[in-house]
């Protein structure tokens, strides 16, 4: 702000002439000329004289509605808000001539923080902050800062003290916040004036390296954790009396690198994480000066905007190695200037007694007023900041016993943090108090747990499916020898039929099974998204019903994708139906309307972040999301969705195993799979998988899957041959040999993997295909495989029978060309296979 001509002169500049303002006052003024007409013309106004009355009436609501909904003062007809103490002050022109006079960045507020004026210098900064609004009045300072979180605290002290008219200052963190765009730190200070008026004002400050120095050893030397700090070249330039205790180093740690304390590790300590902003942890050994090595852990952190700042490490001990507690003699209080307290990355107080539950805070750091959410303040019971549900005396217990150990507690607050607590006393009966947020910790410790449990529970999973598809396996077999003897017209034929069926749903059960537990084996092939949903189209559009609105969006230049086709259906019918169930009646069961949009899109894992899906992989995804219009999920059932046998529907109407399974083959297939929902509104899900470039190979054999498609033949089971069937089931191997015998082949069975290798020795080359399971006692099928000369197998191929993906069998099987089939399997997809094989 320059002058007040200057200010007036750019709101008319920006505000121009507003004409159906001045239509309406020239209105307004014309309905009460002509009512004052109306009533000193008395009875000789007549009817002319009610008529203008009513309009005298009708103006007199206009122009209430106008000013009670702001419209006058957004017009600039009523000044706003602190347009009057602007007025006072201009009037006082020698206190605004010394306002407009200083250097610094100045600002006059209210004691409430409404801002009245501004100097030159503070518009410039406001300028490069991009606080300044179409509003003519300057920006409150903490509008400056308020994208730097390590900045909210200090503005929060400076607001409580311009509300209660005291003076403060405040030093701030480093900031790009300067004219020259150069990283600069700034002192702030707020000071009362006449009239209840507060001026704030930041001057930039310099550094002090030897005041800084001293201030870093009064602060951190008592500390309970080990600090370093080195400079680029690896040199220590400081070391706490905590580390340099475990080390066995004296005062003066001069002349050591950090390859002298830290071993193998050093690259990684001192290597800038580009792609983050935040610190970084990992686990170092250290190596005292006797030899002996010590484990801990190391969060190094950088001065932000500083690329040549030393790096700052934090290390923290195990329980063995942490140095016993320091004489009190030694130790020694912080400072309330002390720029280490201010900006150390865990919380820290200063308490005025040796009872943590009853003392006091005489100080805090920024750092711990942030994650009490404010309420870390000088004069505030340190007991008070912590969670008290088990009882005051319990938590007054746990603090006191913090003095010897750190304590597990939580920060009481709209959202409890973990935080770990150690008290340290000074010489001076005061009580150090060191708050670390484990939150984070916390939360990894629950999701391995949590991982741990689902690793467990699919493995069951997968060992009940792999045996249960042993049993279909029989059963279908079994079936379908049945069928041919009784067909259609057959008084069993219903039957056999309806067992047939109810075998085919538990195959897609036990399939869900593997899927979760991503044991499924996959059939990679080359696919054209747009192509693959266009034949999907009319499935879905069946699958919703009539009553449901559908839509399917194709997005241009998509890419291609590597997946298997028919886990790649069955996630896609997963999710349509559970956007069905979703938009129908819980009485009836029944779609109630409702819109389902199913698009493609060509995305990015930066657009993903976008939506807040943070753990994906770089690189270039196809997207594929399914919008529903539905109830929405229960935000109490977020967390469990994809989880096994969770299912929100009535029961008997779910498994449990859709969003598991479609999960898992997501997962299995290198995507990605996250959803949006909004309780009553509906959800959308997103399918990330990641773009593939075909090679020429690879685009003709998808031209040529395509037309034996469309000219595919009648499947014809019969043929010839000789096969050596390896299956230690009895009910299964019975059930497909009767079957295969009945095709037209000659077969040969054996239990195990060894009495299959005393039949190739006794036969060698007289089989034309070996078909053999996956699993089995005595000896497995790839070792009977890898068993067996090249004169034992002669031009046999090889054919397992197994629910094991291919990369479960290792590297045994390399020099050999092996065939698949995932069980359960039937009489016509074997007979398809084997008859396949003999004409290859």
């Amino acid at each position: 702000m320059t002058s007040e001509t200057d200010i007036s002169s750019d709101i008319t500049k920006r505000r121009g002439i507003d004409l159906p303002q001045a239509a309406f006052w020239a209105a307004a003024g014309l309905g009460i000329l002509a009512a004052g007409v109306a009533i000193t013309g008395g009875r000789e106004a007549g009817q002319a004289g009610a008529i203008l009355l009513i309009l005298l009436l009708a103006g007199g609501l206009v122009l209430f509605a106008f000013v009670s909904r702001g419209i006058g003062r957004q017009v600039g007809a009523f000044p706003e808000r602190g347009a009057m103490e602007r007025a006072a002050l201009f009037a006082h022109r020698a206190e605004f001539l010394v306002l407009d006079a200083l250097e610094e960045p100045a600002l006059v507020t209210d004691r409430d923080g409404s801002p009245i004026a501004a100097n030159a210098a503070y518009i410039a900064v406001a300028e490069i902050a991009g606080a300044l609004g179409d509003s003519d009045r300057p920006p409150m300072m903490s509008r400056l800062f308020g994208a730097d979180p390590l900045l909210s605290a200090p503005m929060f002290r400076l607001s409580r003290a311009a509300g209660t008219g005291q003076s403060r200052r405040e030093e701030l963190p480093t900031t790009a916040l300067s004219p020259s765009g150069a990283p600069t730190r700034y002192e702030a200070r707020v000071s009362s004036m006449a009239g209840g008026r507060v001026l704030w004002r930041l001057r930039e400050i310099g550094e002090n390296a030897e005041q800084n120095e001293d201030l870093r050893h009064l602060f951190l030397d008592d500390a309970p954790v080990g600090f370093f700090a080195a400079r680029e070249d690896g040199t220590i330039a400081y070391m706490n009396r905590a580390l340099r205790a475990v080390l066995g180093i004296g005062d003066d740690p001069a002349k050591l690198k950090v390859k002298d304390v830290v071993r193998d590790e050093t690259g990684r300590l001192m290597r800038r994480e580009r792609r983050g902003f935040g610190p970084t942890q990992a686990p170092v050994t250290l190596r005292a000066r006797d030899g002996v090595e010590a484990q801990a852990s190391a969060l190094t952190f950088w001065a932000a905007g500083e690329s040549d700042a030393p790096i700052r490490t934090l290390v923290f001990f195990t329980e063995a190695e942490a140095p016993s507690a320091l004489p009190r003699s030694e130790r020694r209080a912080p400072g309330p200037g002390d720029v280490m307290f201010e900006h150390a990355p865990f919380g820290a107080a200063l308490l005025d007694g040796p009872d943590p539950s009853a003392a006091a805070i005489l100080d805090t750091n920024p750092a711990l007023t942030e994650m009490s959410q404010g309420r870390a303040t000088p004069g505030a019971t340190f007991a008070e900041l912590f969670d008290a549900s088990e009882g005051p005396s319990a938590l007054a217990q746990r603090l006191r016993s913090a003095a010897t150990a750190p304590v597990d507690l939580q920060l009481a607050g709209t959202s409890p943090t973990a935080v770990h607590v150690q008290l340290a006393r000074g010489a001076d009966g005061s009580t150090l108090a060191y708050v670390i947020n484990v939150s984070e910790q916390r939360e990894l410790e629950q999701r391995l747990a949590q991982s741990e449990k689902m690793r467990e529970i699919g493995m069951l999973a997968g060992g009940v499916a792999h045996d249960f598809n042993n049993l279909l396996t029989a059963v279908m077999n079994n079936c379908d020898y049945l069928l041919r003897r009784h067909p259609v017209g057959d008084p069993d034929y219903l039957d056999l039929n309806e067992i047939n069926h109810h075998a085919l749903r538990a195959k897609e059960l036990s399939e869900m099974l593997r899927a979760y537990a991503r044991q499924t084996t996959f059939k990679r092939e080359v696919l054209d998204v747009s192509d693959f949903l266009s034949r999907m189209q009319e499935l879905i559009r069946r699958l919703i019903g009539e009553a449901i609105s559908f839509d399917m969006k194709h997005g241009r230049d998509l890419p291609m994708i590597k997946a298997d086709r028919t886990q790649l259906e069955r996630v896609l019918v997963n999710l349509a139906s559970n956007a069905r169930d979703a938009m129908s009646s819980r009485e009836t069961g029944m779609p109630r309307g409702g819109r389902l949009v199913v698009r493609t899109l060509n995305s990015t894992a930066e657009e993903a972040r976008a939506h807040g899906h943070l753990q994906i992989a770089d690189g270039q995804y196809v997207l594929i999301e399914v919008e529903d219009t539905g109830s929405g999920i229960k935000p109490e059932d977020a967390a469990k969705i994809f989880r096994p046998f969770h299912s929100t529907k009535e029961a008997g109407k779910g498994t449990g195993l859709g969003l598991a399974t479609s999960y898992g083959i997501i997962k299995q297939s290198g995507g990605y799979i996250f959803f949006d929902s909004r309780p009553g509104k509906g959800t959308t899900f997103r399918v990330y998988l990641p773009a593939y470039e075909p090679s020429q190979e690879e685009i003709d054999d998808m031209a040529k899957k395509e037309r034996e498609r469309i000219d595919r033949p009648a499947t014809d089971v019969a043929g010839q041959g000789r096969i050596l069937f390896v299956e230690d089931q009895v009910g299964v191997r019975r059930a497909i040999a009767r079957n295969l015998v009945e095709c037209g082949y000659e077969v040969v069975e054996a239990e195990h993997g060894e009495e299959a290798l005393a039949i190739l020795d006794r036969e060698p080359g007289s089989f034309d295909v070996i078909i053999t399971d996956y699993d089995m006692p005595v000896m497995n099928g790839p070792e009977m495989v890898e068993a067996a000369t090249v004169e034992m197998i002669g031009g046999a191929k090889i054919l397992f029978l197994s629910g094991y993906a291919p990369e479960s069998f290792g590297k045994i099987l390399e020099d050999v060309t092996i065939s698949y089939l995932s069980k359960p399997v039937n009489l016509a997809q074997l007979a398809s296979k084997v008859k396949s094989l003999m004409a290859a």
